[in-house]
């Protein structure tokens, strides 16, 4: 007989979870199926095709499956892997979200006037420095200017932590957010300093809310870990702690002390030595690190059940770290698409054709619902200096009209006006910034194959199910996105970006672009777009287009650097004479 393996029929089991909607009929949007162990460590986690979600090469036991989907709320059901039985199959029904979805709400940090800008960022200095007195006079400063600027108030927040009065900061992070509640630094300080004094459930409670604001959130995820086990909660402890770690690496470090104690206290000794070596073997510095040290000997040292005791490691409030103060102007370009990579779902597979096709029919369908729109467009515009810091500034806004429509040459014509003109003199500084409607369309089958694309997975944006896709204009052809224009000869401008595209509606609802490289005969070194679309609702024939809402704009040339931010509102689609309201619609649907 030929060379031969063996595999144990216990270890090559399936699991078949088939989810149903409200009314009983197979799902017919995609949903996101996490199998976990019933101690609460994740397995793996599927998408659905056809309403099914299959997971092989199981072990026999007890499992629970964690069911998401756009417009339900997120369903568990429990599972058994019985290896008598020929097809394991769970059925989970998903309930509607009650009162469909709220209206999209954008906030953004306004821009500061260039003296009040530098003065916070001398406040941010001194408080880095330890210089408490000087930085809170900063501070009060610019609050004294301008009293409600979210990061202002954060971090006067922090001064008042640092001076030792917790209650003096609290209330200038809830003022803050009250400003803005999307800001995630401000809420993970709320949440670790009610973890620090014990208040477990409020703690529990933004660290959920940090999660909503953005699933991916490692410091969300500790919060949670943290608040859990306190609670002795010690299965969900280590799904948050795990996933932490996943997302947030070497960064999360410190949550491996949770991680630790929440498995040893389940009898799993092994697994907590070996989360504590790896963190350990990091090299950590501080005060974790001798946690760890100690941690790790006791659990080594036990023959019988490891018991959390002494107040040395009573579930101490130092797993997670500390809020920091954001550097808000070190570096006044945002990190490229290739610096910074969003994590993704862990195994959840991406048709790259599918996603890009349908994406590419939805904005192909544009030109036909869509000849010319109008909104009212708010430009908040800074010259910036070599230190990062805005030395002029300036706000203007214009009646905005733009006209797509397609040409003979099988490519699209995007026109804008501003106040009845395309005059570039319109603009601050006579510095145009034209064509941001128009990135949306590398996904159009007029452009796409410009492009390499790659599907790095699914992302999750605004608590929807989004495809993140990564392109890059190709080599050998010249590009058609986007050309500058200087002494008037014209230049064609590489790119390269990420896209989130929903995953129910294939719209595209986030976009970011980069320079692919610097266009130097232009004296083009650094660009950078960041574009959030949302739907907008037409009251003539129901119509919704998905269209610009806000949009940031980074551009170096030779001796400018500018920043701009466009706010897009009251939009109106042609012959239309009501304004519209930008929205969320309650039913995602494609357009008709």
């Amino acid at each position: 007989m030929g060379q031969g393996t063996f595999v144990s029929p216990n270890f090559v089991l399936n699991l078949d979870v088939q989810v149903r909607s409200a009314d009983g009929a197979p799902l017919k949007s995609m949903a996101v199926v996490t199998l976990y162990a019933s101690s609460g460590l994740p397995v793996s986690t599927a998408t659905t095709k056809g309403a099914q979600a299959l997971f092989t090469q199981l072990a026999p036991g007890q499992y629970y499956v964690e069911v998401e989907a756009p417009g339900y709320w997120k369903t568990r059901e429990d599972a058994i892997i019985d290896p008598s039985v020929g097809d394991n199959v769970v059925k989970v029904s998903l309930m509607t979200a009650s009162g469909g979805s709220a209206p999209i709400v954008y906030y953004h940090t306004p821009l500061l006037a260039p003296d009040v800008q530098k003065e916070l960022s001398k406040g941010i200095a001194a408080l880095k420095a330890g210089k408490l007195d000087a930085a809170r006079k900063s501070l009060r400063s610019v609050l004294k200017k301008s009293p409600n600027h979210p990061t202002a108030l954060y971090v006067m927040g922090l001064s008042a932590q640092k001076m030792g009065n917790i209650a003096e900061a609290r209330s200038f992070w809830e003022k803050s957010l009250s400003f803005d509640p999307t800001q995630q630094m401000v809420v993970y300080a709320l949440g670790q300093s009610y973890l620090s004094e014990g208040d477990n459930a409020k703690a529990d409670e933004l660290g959920r809310q940090l999660l909503r604001l953005d699933p991916n959130s490692w410091k969300g995820h500790s919060l949670v870990a943290s608040s859990a086990f306190r609670q002795s909660h010690y299965a969900e402890a280590v799904s948050d702690a795990e996933r932490a770690l996943e997302i947030g690496g070497e960064s999360a470090g410190g949550i491996s002390i949770v991680l630790a104690q929440a498995l040893a206290v389940q009898d799993r000794g092994g697994e907590a030595i070996e989360a504590l070596k790896r963190y350990l073997a990091a090299q950590p510095e501080g005060n974790h690190a001798e946690l760890a040290r100690r941690l790790l000997n006791q659990i080594e040292s036990k023959a019988d059940r490891f018991v959390i005791s002494g107040s040395e490691l009573e579930k101490a409030a130092e797993e997670v770290p500390q809020p920091e103060v954001t550097p808000l102007v070190e570096r006044w370009v945002p990190p490229d698409v290739d610096e910074l990579v969003p994590p993704v779902e862990p195994g959840a597979a991406c048709n790259l054709e599918e996603v890009v096709a349908k994406a590419g029919e939805q904005l192909r369908l544009l030109p036909e619902t869509l000849d010319r729109f109008s909104a009212t467009e708010r430009i908040q515009h800074q010259t910036v200096n070599e230190n990062g810091i805005a030395s002029r500034s300036q706000t203007v806004s214009f009646a905005y009209v733009v006209s797509i429509h397609e040409t003979r040459s099988g490519s699209l014509n995007v026109e804008e006006y501003r106040n009845g003109t395309d005059d570039p003199a319109v603009f601050p500084e006579h510095f145009a910034t034209r064509g941001l409607p128009s990135q949306v369309f590398v996904f159009h089958p007029y452009y796409k194959d410009e492009f390499f694309m790659k599907c790095e997975g699914l992302a999750r944006h605004d608590m929807e199910f989004a495809w993140q896709v990564r392109f890059e204009q190709k080599g050998n052809i010249s590009s058609r996105m986007q050309v500058h224009y200087l002494n008037g000869r014209r230049y064609p401008v590489p790119l390269k970006g990420r896209a989130l595209i929903d995953a129910s509606t294939y719209q595209v609802v986030h976009l970011q672009t980069d320079l692919r490289e610097p266009v130097k005969p232009a004296g083009l070194y650094a660009q950078h777009t960041d574009i959030e679309y949302g739907p907008v609702q037409f009251r003539k024939g129901n119509t919704q287009l998905w269209l610009p809402i806000r949009a940031e704009f980074f551009v170096q040339t030779r001796g400018h650097r500018v920043h701009r931010r466009h706010d897009f509102s009251d939009y109106l689609l042609f012959g239309i004479e009501d304004k519209q309201v930008i929205g969320k619609p309650k039913e995602a649907s494609e357009p008709q």
